[in-house]
């Protein structure tokens, strides 16, 4: 989760980085505010994978704590289970 999470930052860097080249080029304001929309949808995905993340390390803690004849094996990462300040 963390690759795929530092991956999209370097996308998004990547992608403003061409879409301010191409505004100063040009001198159109549009090109700033395009620039904005690749941000949001890559921090949405960022957000998306940090929270997968942190469900994942929360349904490690609980299997960790678990006797040996309370797993059952369940990869289940709901927000419904999950749902304390520890984890989100």
């Amino acid at each position: 989760m963390a690759s795929n999470s530092f991956a999209l930052k370097g996308w998004t860097v990547t992608m403003v980085a061409g879409i301010f080249a191409l505004a100063s080029k040009d001198a159109d304001k549009m090109y700033f505010l395009v620039a904005y929309v690749p941000i949001i949808l890559f921090w949405g995905l960022d957000a998306y994978y940090l929270l997968q993340e942190r469900l994942y390390r929360a349904l490690y803690d609980k299997v960790r704590n678990m006797g040996e004849d309370d797993k059952d094996f369940s990869m289940s990462t709901s927000l419904q289970e999950f749902k304390t300040e520890k984890y989100i």
